[in-house]
């Protein structure tokens, strides 16, 4: 009798945070482009006040291509698991201008020997940022990170649904790393594929989660401030 193969099983992203981005995107070009047009729509200004304007909108339309970097981030990402077959398109790096590359892979479940969840603390200017990422270890002992999760990122990827799912193909468990100290950008959902770093002892992990939270309370302090300023202007 033969035996009938799983059903596929896709993950992305949703058609919402790609709606966010894709109007953000469209809200910085429009106001960089009314910047760049202020010379020819209003009366001639002087140098000083131009390179402002000119400055400013050079800032969002550098943010505009960020967000549209973003979004072809969101919209190519896919992890997939079909019959016996682990398929992903993921970000892998990106160049100097911030354009993502991306990779695609294809592993065989049965040569998944390990299925790694673990916390990441990104440390940068003085603030700190978590991030849950997810990989695998092949039988030939190659690591291949599939992808990372930013708390608060405007798009999630389902990584523990994706970890039960790889693990249960493969017949074994989800290993927890604990929580690392990461150099690793992550930008994009980009993953690492090289885990050498220490998990934190139990101290450790609390006083760096404490940080994650006042940078939480930070911006989200920033971002209230801006909308009580627009507001009452």
């Amino acid at each position: 009798m033969r035996q009938e193969l799983p059903a596929a099983r896709a993950w992305g992203f949703g058609l919402a945070p790609k709606i966010i981005l894709g109007i953000g995107a469209g809200f910085m070009f429009g106001f960089a482009v009314l910047l760049f047009s202020i010379p020819l729509i209003a009366a001639p200004v002087d140098a000083t006040s131009l390179w402002i304007v000119d400055g400013t909108g050079a800032v969002l339309l550098g943010f505009a291509c960020f967000f549209v970097f973003g979004l072809i981030a969101l919209a190519r990402s896919r992890i997939s698991i079909t019959g016996t077959t682990l398929h992903a398109t993921i970000p892998d790096h990106h160049n100097w201008l911030l354009v993502p590359s991306f990779r695609s892979v294809a592993v065989d479940l049965g040569q998944v020997r390990s299925v790694d969840r673990r916390e990441e603390a990104v440390r940068a200017f003085g603030f700190t940022t978590m991030r849950r990422s997810l990989s695998i270890v092949t039988v030939s002992g190659e690591r291949i990170g599939l992808f990372s999760n930013t708390e608060n990122a405007v798009g999630q990827m389902p990584i523990a649904e994706i970890a039960a799912a790889i693990a249960a193909g493969a017949g074994i468990g989800v290993t927890d790393d604990g929580l690392v100290l990461s150099r690793a950008a992550g930008l994009y959902g980009a993953a690492s594929s090289a885990w050498t770093e220490t998990p934190l002892d139990a101290a450790g992990a609390a006083k760096v989660r404490r940080a994650a939270a006042r940078t939480a309370q930070v911006v989200a302090a920033v971002l209230l401030l801006t909308l009580v300023v627009r507001a009452c202007t």
